[in-house]
């Protein structure tokens, strides 16, 4: 009876230690000591380790990652020129070109002439050559006008854009289209009375110079229109045209109902527009003088196929007044009307080089025309 009270006097202090053992660590705050050894126990597992640490790494890891990706975006603006055409900036201050689907052929704007040196570092590393020496002469025509009113101007891009451009001309050295075609007469718009508003024009190889109004367009920006060029025996010549395209014009008593009647009897689908043209031609004789001042205008006719034949099939007649001819004719438009034309024209001799200006229009655009020929007219220029 002894020994069996004693038995159960031990059972009860083994149970007693048992529970103390498990109790008395999870009272000190290490009970997830056993607990974790336990598989079938589910287990908070930001419990599992110093979770608070690890999370201020990892958010800011991520607040890094962000202020990455943010930088990224924002590391490029895109912005337009006044053409319309797209250009990177970087918040630095740099200026990366951009030659993409928006982007078509111009004179460079002075007030943008930064800009279009950077145009020109990108057209020569996309080896477009012809483009890069007509830009290029383009921006220091911009330098030079700029620098006649201001002589101190010299801008930091100037030395990169010249070096660019003569690095082009050298490599186009090996082309069997002379680089003056292609890349002469060039130009810079200007800012005079309204945002370009004026085109100065500049031929090296001829060596005039003009001003145009900019509404005028010139042929070459648009695929290989480069006019009209020559080379004989005795002389090098060359026409240059700009165009600008004029509203329709139905003649008194004309609806647009029988225009499109007679539109679809003649076949075509739309009416040839009028235009204004100008005219730019230069010529040099390789030989002794051909030809004289008074004589002048007959080798540019001839060029013209401006023949006795061709002027009396278009009633042509010619007048001249202060070393200035006009000329007037008639010209019958797709549906048979006919249109009253007129041209101002301008010849210099002064061998071995020759110029002549001529502006056609017709005759109902002659208030206009008479503003753009005042214009060009004043300001051409031949240099020594």
């Amino acid at each position: 009876m002894t020994r069996e009270k004693y038995s159960l006097f031990l059972l009860h202090w083994e149970w007693y230690l048992r529970i103390c053992c498990i109790s008395l660590p999870m009272l000190l705050g290490f009970g997830n000591v056993n607990l974790h050894a336990q598989s079938n126990v589910i287990v908070d597992p930001l419990l599992q380790k110093p979770w608070i640490p690890d999370a201020e790494e990892e958010e800011s890891r991520s607040y890094h990652r962000f202020l990455s990706e943010f930088k990224n975006k924002q590391s490029s603006v895109k912005k337009k020129d006044r053409f319309g055409r797209n250009y990177l900036v970087s918040p630095s201050g740099k200026i990366r070109f951009l030659i993409d689907d928006e982007y078509y052929k111009e004179f460079p704007l002075q007030a943008e002439a930064d800009i279009a040196a950077k145009e020109l570092e990108v057209l020569y590393e996309v080896r477009k050559e012809k483009d890069v020496v007509f830009l290029g002469k383009g921006i220091h025509l911009c330098y030079r006008l700029k620098q006649e009113k201001d002589s101190g101007f010299f801008p930091e891009w100037l030395i990169k854009s010249n070096e660019i451009t003569n690095r082009a001309a050298n490599e186009w050295s090996d082309q069997t289209i002379p680089l003056d075609l292609v890349s002469d007469p060039y130009g810079c718009y200007v800012d005079e009375v309204s945002l370009r508003d004026y085109l100065y024009l500049e031929s090296e190889s001829f060596r005039y110079r003009l001003k145009i109004p900019s509404t005028l367009r010139y042929e070459g920006l648009y695929g290989n229109r480069l006019g009209i060029y020559g080379e004989n025996r005795d002389s090098i010549y060359r026409i240059v045209r700009f165009v600008e395209f004029l509203s329709n014009y139905l003649p008194e008593g004309q609806t647009e109902w029988e225009e499109a009647f007679l539109l679809q009897v003649s076949g075509k689908k739309k009416k040839t527009l009028p235009k204004i043209i100008l005219s730019i031609g230069s010529s040099f004789d390789k030989v002794r003088p051909l030809r004289n001042a008074k004589n002048y205008f007959v080798f540019w006719d001839s060029l013209r196929s401006l023949n006795k034949n061709q002027m009396r099939k278009l009633q042509f007649k010619r007048s001249e007044k202060d070393n200035v001819y006009l000329s007037e004719w008639v010209e019958v438009d797709d549906i048979g009307n006919r249109i009253e034309m007129e041209m101002k024209e301008y010849y210099v001799y002064n061998a071995p080089r020759g110029y002549f200006l001529s502006l056609s229009y017709p005759k109902r655009e002659k208030k206009k025309a008479d503003e753009y020929w005042n214009t060009i007219r004043n300001s051409f220029v031949v240099k020594d």
